[in-house]
C-alpha cells in the first residue's frame, strides 16, 4: 500500500495532471484491493468528515479551490479487507448514482470497478456541495466504510471552474473515460444496457460471491446463520493455529468441530453409498447434492462449505495434509475434507483444487498405509473424478493415475477401494473434450491397471455386479486403443481370465460377456500375434461353445442375439487364414450352428459361409467332421446359393482330391448333376471363375463325368453337354477353350461316345470352330478332339 501510495505521490511531484495521477494510483489500488494485499480500513478523518483517528499512510494534495476546512482536499484510495462487492450499488443508490443501483448486485472485473467509481464520485460532489460528514444520512451507517475508500479530484477536461461542480445539478465527473483513456482499454459508459448482462461475459467470476457479507448487521432472519458463520470461523482459526504449530490435539479437536457441522445427513453418519448400474457414476455425483438440498431450512442460509472457502479455511487444511506425518491427524484430515466436498457444490471442488489439495491427498493411497486413510484418499479421488470436468482433468493433470491403480492393491474385503478405483477410471476415460484416450489407455497399461482390473472384476462380480459391468467397459475400451494396448490385453497375465469370464456367462452376466467378447473381436482384428495368444488361450473353443447354447439357455440371456453377432465375427477373423484354428473350430462343433444359420438365411451366414468352406480346406480330421454333418450335401446345396457357388466349388474339389470315392458316391447323384448343371447357367462372370475347379472336377473323377456325359431323356441327351455346345460361342478364347477341355474329358469316359456326338451333333460344332475362331489353342483343342472322332471311326 505504502509503495502505491508513493507512487501517486511522485507522479504529483513530477507534475503530472491530477487526473492523470488519480487514473495511475486508482488502478493500482484496486489490484492489490481485489487481492486482499490493501492495507484495513481507515478512519473517517482521511475525508475529512470526523475527526479523532489518524491519517495513516494517507496522501493529501492541498487545492485552493476546494474550500474544505483546512483547504485539505483528499486524494487516496483505501481499501478494507472485510469490505464487499455488494455495497457499491448501496453507495451509488445512497449518494447520487441510483441508476446504478439497479444494476444486478456481485458485479466484477471492469463493472465492478466502474460501479465503485462513479459511487466515489457521487459522494465527492456530495462533499463539494458542502456536507462535511454523513452523520445524519439515513444510509451513512451502512456505506461509510466503502465510500471512504474513493475520493479524487474532478475531472478537469469537464470545466475550468470548480465552482461548477458546487451546484446541485453539478454532473458526475466522467471518470469512466478517464480510466479508459489512461489504460488503453474500452471503458463502458454506466448508462450503456450491456451492462446488464456484464456478469456473463466476465473472464473471471468469484464462484463464492453471492454469500452475504459478514460485516453486515444481521437481521432476525438471518441470526442463525450469523452465529453459524461466526462458530465455523472460530474453528477455522483454530485450525489455522494447529497447521501453524504442528499441534495434533489441536488439529484433531478442531476437525471434530467442524465435522459436526460438515457431517452427512444420513441418520447413521456415514457416506452415501456407491450407486450400482449404467448410471451409477453420475448419481454418485448428483446424489449427494439433491439430498442435501432437500434437507436445508430455508434458501437463505448461508452454505457452511462455500463459507469455509471464502474465510480461507482450505489452506491449513491442505498443508497439514501435506505435512503431517501422524495417521489420527491424516484421517481426520481425510474426512473433513470429504465431508465438506460431498456438501459443498462444484464450485468448492474446483477451488479447493487451485488450492493444491489433490497433490496432498494422492499420498494416501499407498497400499501400506491404514485401511480407514485408504478409504478416504478413494472418497476423495472419487469425488474429484465425478464432481465436474474441471476437476477430473485436474486429477489427471496432477498424475492421479497411479493413485487409481494403487488403489486396486490390497483391497479390503468390503471392495469399497475397487468399487471407488473402477467408477474414477470410468469417469477418466470417458472424458469429454480433446481427451488424448488412447495415451490415457497407455499410462493405465504402463502402470500395470489390467492384471489388476481383471482380478477384482472377479472379486466383486458376485456382490457389485453393477460395478463388474463397468469394469468390462474399461476393458472395451482399451481393446479399442492401439496395437500397444492390445498387445498388453493379448498376455497370459490378463487373457485367460477375460476367457473365463466368457465360459461363464450365467454366472458373469450377459451384459458383462457380451462386452469382453467385443474385447476378443477387437483383438482379432489386431496383430496376428493377437490371434495366436487367443488360440493359446482356448479362444476358439470358447466361442464355439457358446454358440451351441440350447435355445433355452440363450432365451435366458437378454444380449443372446448381439452375443452370437459377436461370437460369429470373432471365429471368422479367428479362422479367415489358419488352417490350424479351422481345425480346432470344427473339432469343437462348430458346423451345426453355422449351418442352422446358413440354412435359415440369417445375416451372419455372410461370416458363416466361409468359415464352413474353409474347413473342408483345413485337414483330414477337419473333414472327418464334415462326415459326420453331411457337408458334401451342403456344398451341392451352396452351388445354387449367389456369391457363394465358387468358394462350394473349391470347397469339393478339394475334398474330392482327397477322398475321391467318398465324394463321388454322391456327386454322381441327381443332387450332384443337377447342382452341376447349375454352374453352366450361371452368370457370366461367376460362369468363368469356376470352369477350372469344375473342369478338374471331371478330369479327376471318372464317376461324376459320365454322370454328366449320361444320356437321358426322350432326346437322349446330356443337359450337362447341351450347355457346355451353348457356352461354346463365349467371346473369351479362355473359357472356349476350357469347354473344349471338359468335353473332351466327357467323351473319353462316356460309355457311347458316338451317340454323345450324333445326339448333341458336334461334327459342325467342331468344324466351325477350327475354321473360324480366332483362338490358335482353340484351335488346337478342337483339331485334336476332332482327330479323336477319327481315330475312333465315329465320322
Amino acid at each position: 500500500t505504502a509503495d502505491v501510495h508513493g507512487r501517486a505521490a511522485a507522479m504529483e511531484r513530477r507534475g503530472c495532471g491530477s487526473h492523470w495521477a488519480f487514473c495511475d494510483f486508482f488502478f493500482f489500488s484496486l489490484f492489490f484491493s481485489f487481492f486482499g494485499l490493501a492495507g484495513s480500513s481507515s478512519s473517517s478523518s482521511s475525508l475529512g468528515l470526523a475527526p479523532g483517528t489518524g491519517t495513516g499512510s494517507s496522501i493529501y494534495t492541498d487545492h485552493p479551490s476546494r474550500g474544505m476546512s483546512g483547504g485539505a482536499a483528499p486524494f487516496l484510495y483505501r481499501p478494507s479487507s472485510t469490505d464487499r462487492m455488494p455495497h457499491a450499488s448501496a453507495a451509488s443508490a445512497a449518494f447520487g448514482a441510483p441508476h446504478l443501483a439497479r444494476r444486478p448486485k456481485n458485479l466484477i472485473g471492469d463493472a465492478y470497478l466502474e460501479e465503485m467509481v462513479a459511487a466515489a464520485a457521487a459522494a465527492q460532489q456530495r462533499l463539494h456541495h458542502g456536507r462535511t460528514s454523513l452523520d445524519g444520512h439515513p444510509h451513512g451507517g451502512e456505506v461509510l466504510n466503502i465510500l471512504i475508500q474513493f475520493a479524487e479530484r474532478p475531472d478537469e477536461s469537464l470545466s475550468t471552474n470548480y465552482s461548477d461542480l458546487l451546484r446541485r445539478d453539478a454532473p458526475v465527473p466522467r471518470f469512466a473515460a478517464l480510466l479508459a483513456q489512461r489504460l488503453k482499454t474500452p471503458w463502458p459508459s454506466p448508462s450503456d444496457s450491456a451492462l446488464e448482462d456484464a456478469s456473463s461475459s466476465l473472464d473471471y467470476s468469484d464462484p463464492f460471491s453471492d454469500l452475504p457479507p459478514v460485516s453486515l448487521k444481521p437481521t432476525h432472519t438471518d441470526e442463525a446463520a450469523t452465529r453459524q458463520r461466526e462458530l465455523l470461523r472460530g474453528h477455522i482459526q483454530q485450525l489455522q493455529k494447529a497447521s501453524q504449530q504442528k499441534h495434533e490435539g489441536v488439529a484433531i479437536d478442531a476437525c471434530g468441530k467442524l465435522l459436526e457441522i460438515f457431517s452427512p445427513d444420513g441418520p447413521d453418519g456415514s457416506m452415501h453409498p456407491i450407486a450400482e448400474g449404467k448410471e451409477g457414476s453420475r448419481a454418485n455425483s448428483i446424489s449427494v447434492s439433491s439430498e442435501r438440498a432437500g434437507s436445508r431450512s430455508g434458501e437463505s442460509r448461508a452454505n457452511e462449505a462455500a463459507v469455509f472457502m471464502s474465510e480461507h479455511g482450505m489452506l491449513p487444511l491442505v498443508h497439514m495434509l501435506s505435512s503431517s506425518d501422524s495417521t489420527r491427524v491424516n484421517l481426520k484430515l481425510l474426512e473433513l475434507l470429504n465431508a465438506i466436498l460431498q456438501r459443498g457444490g462444484v464450485a468448492v471442488c474446483e477451488t479447493a483444487c487451485l488450492l493444491g489439495v489433490i497433490p496432498a491427498v494422492l499420498r494416501f493411497t499407498e497400499p501400506h498405509l491404514p485401511q480407514g486413510t485408504r478409504l478416504e484418499a478413494a472418497r476423495f479421488i472419487h469425488t474429484m473424478c465425478t464432481r465436474s470436468v474441471l476437476t477430473l482433468q485436474m486429477f489427471v493433470a496432477c498424475y492421479g493415475l497411479p493413485a487409481l491403480v494403487r488403489l486396486l492393491l490390497s483391497p479390503a474385503e468390503s471392495h469399497e477401494l475397487v468399487l471407488f478405483s473402477i467408477d474414477a477410471m470410468k469417469s477418466v476415460l470417458d472424458m469429454k473434450g480433446h481427451s488424448p484416450r488412447n495415451d490415457l489407455c497407455r499410462t493405465f497399461v504402463e502402470l500395470g491397471v489390467l492384471e489388476l482390473l481383471m482380478h477384482a472384476l472377479h472379486e466383486i462380480n458376485a456382490k457389485h455386479p453393477g460395478h463388474a459391468e463397468r469394469a468390462s467397459e474399461i476393458f472395451l475400451l482399451f481393446s479399442c486403443a492401439d496395437t500397444v494396448v492390445k498387445a498388453q490385453i493379448a498376455t497370459r497375465l490378463v487373457l485367460p481370465g477375460l476367457i473365463r469370464v466368457v465360459e461363464r456367462p450365467h454366472e458373469f452376466g450377459p451384459e458383462v460377456v457380451l462386452k469382453l467378447l467385443r474385447c476378443i473381436k477387437h483383438l482379432c482384428m489386431g496383430d496376428a500375434s493377437h490371434m495366436e495368444a487367443l488360440q493359446r488361450a482356448k479362444a476358439v473353443p470358447t466361442l464355439v461353445a457358446m454358440l451351441k447354447l440350447t435355445q433355452a439357455q440363450a432365451h435366458a440371456m437378454s444380449s443372446w442375439a448381439e452375443m452370437r453377432n459377436v461370437c460369429v465375427n470373432a471365429l471368422y477373423l479367428l479362422c479367415k487364414i489358419s488352417r490350424s484354428r479351422q481345425e480346432e473350430a470344427a473339432i469343437n462343433g462348430v458346423l451345426p450352428p453355422l449351418q442352422a444359420l446358413i440354412e435359415q438365411g440369417s445375416p451372419l451366414k455372410q461370416f458363416a459361409l466361409p468359415i464352413v468352406c474353409d474347413i473342408a480346406k483345413a485337414s483330414k480330421r477337419a473333414r472327418a467332421e464334415l462326415k459326420h454333418h453331411r457337408g458334401v450335401q451342403f456344398y451341392l446345396g451352396l452351388l445354387a446359393t449367389e456369391f457363394w457357388q465358387e468358394a462350394a466349388l473349391d470347397a469339393l474339389l478339394v475334398w474330392l482330391l482327397d477322398e475321391g470315392a467318398y465324394v463321388s458316391k454322391v456327386m454322381e447323384g441327381p443332387q450332384g448333376v443337377q447342382a452341376l448343371q447349375g454352374v453352366m447357367d450361371c452368370g457370366n462372370n461367376l460362369f468363368v471363375n469356376m470352369l477350372e475347379p469344375l473342369r478338374q472336377i471331371v478330369y479327376n473323377s471318372a464317376p461324376v463325368n459320365r454322370a454328366l456325359g449320361k444320356l437321358a431323356g426322350h432326346a437322349g441327351v446330356s443337359p450337362f453337354v447341351s450347355s457346355l455346345v451353348k457356352r461354346l460361342r463365349h467371346q473369351d478364347a479362355l473359357v472356349r477353350r476350357l469347354l473344349l477341355d471338359i468335353m473332351t474329358s466327357l467323351y473319353e469316359h462316356h460309355r457311347s461316345p458316338k451317340l454323345l456326338v450324333e445326339r448333341h451333333r458336334l461334327k459342325p460344332v467342331l468344324t466351325d470352330i477350327i475354321e473360324n475362331d480366332p483362338g490358335v489353342l482353340v484351335q488346337n483343342v478342337a483339331s485334336r478332339l476332332f482327330r479323336a472322332f477319327e481315330a475312333h471311326d465315329i465320322l
